[in-house]
């Protein structure tokens, strides 16, 4: 296997078979025919597996990983395909679907939408896009229990928001691998905007 997945994958084999001493050593060449038979996301996985090792046994990893040439190797975003009905499927736009409750789906949605961030203070002005969206998601939902529902999502003083983000970075955690997933997830800190840092490029909306 002469790719830097494969290479990476070989190390990444070797170091969660290693002794606990944490010595990193070129992996045997009969790992090769386990790992040519793996997709890439499970290649990945075992990538993040290996660095999860790394910091039980104390080493700092970085998310970039080094290739056996010496270049910088970071496994690529997974991308996102979003019909007009907000079905949003990883990959391809017949890969698999990524499903989410549909106020979280709302939420991410939203996020996606607005790739500058929202303040949450100001997540008020948001209040109609969010009901629109969540209209598409959900549309048995009467308009009564919609309008609730939003008010609670952008209402400060509600702990609503908070459980939706929560809900939606911990299923992201479920199925995205560890190298890329906090790209996907809504984060940021008090007085700034909160934002998911995925490179819009990776977002294709069904027009």
């Amino acid at each position: 296997m002469e790719t830097k997945m494969g290479i990476q994958a070989l190390l990444a084999w070797r170091l969660l078979f290693a002794r606990t001493d944490g010595l990193l050593e070129e992996p045997a060449a009969d790992y090769a025919g386990m790992l040519d038979g793996m997709e890439a996301v499970e290649l990945l996985a075992l990538i993040g597996m290996a660095q999860e090792r790394l910091r039980k046994l104390g080493g700092e990893v970085s998310a970039i990983v080094a290739g056996n040439d010496g270049e910088a190797f970071a496994p690529e975003s997974t991308r996102l395909y979003i019909d007009r009905h907000y079905t949003i499927r990883l990959d391809c736009p017949q890969g698999r679907e990524l499903t989410l409750r549909p106020l979280v789906k709302a939420l991410f949605i939203l996020f996606l939408k607005h790739p500058e961030g929202i303040l949450l203070k100001e997540r008020y002005r948001y209040a109609a896009e969010l009901e629109a969206i969540y209209g598409v998601i959900s549309p048995n939902t009467s308009k009564e229990d919609r309008q609730k529902r939003i008010r609670r999502l952008v209402d400060a003083t509600d702990n609503s928001f908070s459980e939706k983000a929560s809900v939606l970075n911990a299923t992201l955690d479920r199925v995205l691998p560890q190298g890329i997933v906090s790209d996907y997830k809504i984060r940021g800190i008090n007085g700034h905007p909160r934002r998911i840092s995925l490179d819009p490029l990776f977002v294709e909306w069904e027009s």
